[in-house]
This record gives C-alpha cells, structure tokens and sequence, in this order.
C-alpha cells in the first residue's frame, strides 16, 4: 500500500485489476491475464499512476496458481517500481538519437562531398555511385544500432540472421567474403539494439584487422539454435598474425558488458593460427 500510495485499501478493494491501470495500458494486462489463464507466466513493463497521482513504471509478471490436482485456482502477479531505470531508460534512447541524428548528418555531408568532387573528374561516375551505394548501406547498418525514430526500429529484421545480412551487406558489397549458415531466431525491439551492436563491434573490428580488412580472409557465422540457447560462432580465417595478447579495449569490454550484462549470454575468444573464433551464447528469452 505505501509503494503504491493507497491510504485505504477499501477504495480498490473488490475492483477488476486491470481497472486499476489506465485504459490505454488495459489491454496489455488483460492479455496478460488470458496467457496466465492458459498456464503461461506473463511479463510486461507499464506505467500506471497510483492513486495520490504519481506516475511510475511497474515491470509485472502474472502467475497461475495451482491446486493439488493441477487446476488453476488463482493468479498471482507480482509488480517491481522500475521508475528509475525506465526513466533512464528513456534519457538514453534520447541521447542515442541525437546522436544517430549527428552520425546521419555526417553521413549526408560526406556524401555530398563525394558527389561534388565525382562531377569534377570525368569518368568518375561509376566509382562514385558505387561508393555513395556502399556508404548508405553503412549508414542503414548504422541506423539498427543508434535509432533515429521508431521507423527506423520498425524497418529493422526481425529475426537474427536478418539482422546480421543487414549489418553486413555493406562489406559484402565492398567485396567481403562472408558466409551466413545455420538456424535463425526472432528477435524482439528489446534486444535488437545490443545484438546490432555486438554484430557491428565485432564487424568494425574484422574490417580493421580481420578477415573483412581484404579479400584473402574469410568470414564465416553460423548459427545454432538450440532449445533455450542460440549460439553464434563468429570464425575468421585467412589472417595470421592475429592475437589477443593486447590490453582489452572499450570495443572489448563493449561486448563483454553487452553480452553478460544486457543479454545475460556468454562470450569466448579463441585466437587459432590464422585468424579468430569467437562463441557466443545467447538465451532465447533475451531476445524476446
């Protein structure tokens, strides 16, 4: 009663729940209802104002209750005040998209240099279309990790290997060797930005000193999906001389924090005599 502000229990007592919770946030409760109704544990994150008026966010999970025989008897949902986080939440997604915003900026200033200088030598044409083609793709790669606006969350792919053939049609297209093999896996709004960014970490990386850097390396993903589990084995062949005996830089520490931290997975390095394989697991319900 104090978290949730109410002096007097009686004046909600007896009342439907999802009543309790404003009407345009109803029916992602009741549907919660329907799916514990079904024997399923149902979890949503929702802002609802108590009843002195203050807003908060509530991360819930609605449970159902069993008697001794199996038979659903009751619900039980549990509710956590996550104000704080969500409001963080929503103060970096407003500084990812100023800074998308600057980086697309960016983008259109290079390419309009690139046009500029292309009119100025004859037969440049052809070199100069292909360039500002693979210099938008970059920068629609770009766009799935630092999102401008919902349209750009709502273009994204929706599922894993969708999202790593977006990411990787600019390198492919510059002449990458890169082959995508195995399972696949949906992939929710949630978990696109970490997944993209892992994916563009480590593509940033192979481009700079790894098998994208030209065409003798080879890149291969492939994917495995398991019952809870999706691995990706990212393997790069063709390039001696790499080693991990380098202090860890923020790239790295980028992708360990990402992977441990906000896709609860695990992540494994293992340097071989021409190049680098790196094994990530990720549970299925982080990228819901």
């Amino acid at each position: 009663m104090c978290l949730m502000e109410i002096d007097d229990f009686s004046s909600v007592a007896g009342h439907p729940w999802a009543s309790l919770w404003p009407s345009e946030n109803q029916p992602i409760v009741q549907a919660a209802i329907e799916k514990a109704r079904s024997g399923r544990v149902a979890r949503f994150i929702a802002a609802c104002p108590t009843p002195k008026g203050t807003l908060k966010s509530w991360e819930v999970s609605v449970a159902p209750i069993r008697d001794e025989q199996g038979t659903i008897v009751a619900f039980q949902s549990l509710s956590r005040d996550v104000t704080r986080r969500e409001t963080s939440r929503r103060e970096e997604k407003l500084v990812s998209r100023e800074l998308s915003h600057r980086i697309q900026n960016l983008f259109a200033v290079v390419d309009g240099l690139i046009h500029l200088s292309g009119r100025r030598h004859d037969g440049a044409g052809p070199f100069v279309a292909t360039l500002r083609e693979r210099l938008g793709g970059l920068g629609r790669a770009i766009s799935f990790i630092h999102p401008m606006n919902d349209s750009d969350v709502a273009s994204a792919p929706r599922t894993v290997r969708g999202l790593i053939e977006a990411l990787l049609a600019p390198y492919r297209e510059a002449g990458a060797l890169v082959t995508l093999k195995g399972d696949d896996a949906a992939i929710g709004q949630s978990a696109l930005t970490s997944v993209a960014m892992v994916l563009n970490e480590l593509a940033t990386n192979a481009f700079k000193y790894g098998a994208m850097r030209d065409t003798c390396g080879q890149l291969t993903i492939t994917l495995v999906r398991q019952e809870t589990h999706l691995l990706i084995d990212w393997c790069e062949t063709g390039v001696p001389g790499l080693t991990g005996s380098e202090p860890a830089g923020f790239g790295t520490t980028l992708l360990d924090r990402t992977i441990h931290g906000q896709l609860s997975g695990k992540i494994q390095r293992e340097w071989t005599s021409d190049g680098l394989d790196v094994h990530m697991t990720i549970p299925l319900a982080s990228l819901e």
